[in-house]
């Protein structure tokens, strides 16, 4: 066995990524998921004060805002249980940003008409604190460590578009 300055060669050939990268995407991994799950759980308990959340951005028609209450709080729920799993890891990853992408623009869009709403984001109560740029912020955070970890995984596995047949 060969050792390079990141990476393994095994006896076969195939490059093996040193233990400290595995350990580093297992970690945000848990990280990622986790703060998914948190997201989800009390909406998916009360998908009515969910609804109530999304129906005060004033951005979906009325017919849209039960599907997407019940909807999103499981994709996140389903999303945060396969990134801790390690299941369909770029996918999960992607609809994660996708996500984060999609709700950041709910945010910026609210702020900038000057809504003084609830975020929706951990809770599904209306009185909640009120969303400011510092809630921007905080998703942008999120999504800042979720994107920088597309580099990791990239050397951990290819994506399957890009595996050799």
């Amino acid at each position: 066995m060969e050792t390079g300055k990141h990476l393994t060669i095994t006896n076969k050939g195939t490059q093996k990524p040193p233990g400290w990268m595995v350990w580093l995407w297992r970690i945000l991994r848990i990280i990622l998921g986790t703060i998914f799950i948190y997201a989800s759980a009390e909406k998916i308990i009360n998908p009515d004060q969910f609804a109530y959340a999304i129906s005060n951005y004033k951005l979906l028609p009325g017919e849209l805002i039960n599907f997407f209450a019940l909807f999103l709080p499981w994709m996140e729920a389903v999303v945060g249980i396969f990134l801790i799993f390690g299941l369909f890891e770029w996918v999960s990853l992607t609809i994660f940003n996708v996500l984060m992408i999609v709700f950041m623009a709910a945010i910026t869009i609210s702020l900038a008409r000057g809504l003084n709403i609830s975020c929706g984001c951990f809770t599904s109560d209306p009185n909640a604190e009120k969303m400011t740029w510092l809630t921007l912020l905080r998703d942008s955070s999120i999504l800042i460590l979720s994107l920088a970890v597309y580099p990791l995984l990239f050397r951990l596995r290819r994506p399957p578009f890009l595996k050799k047949q």
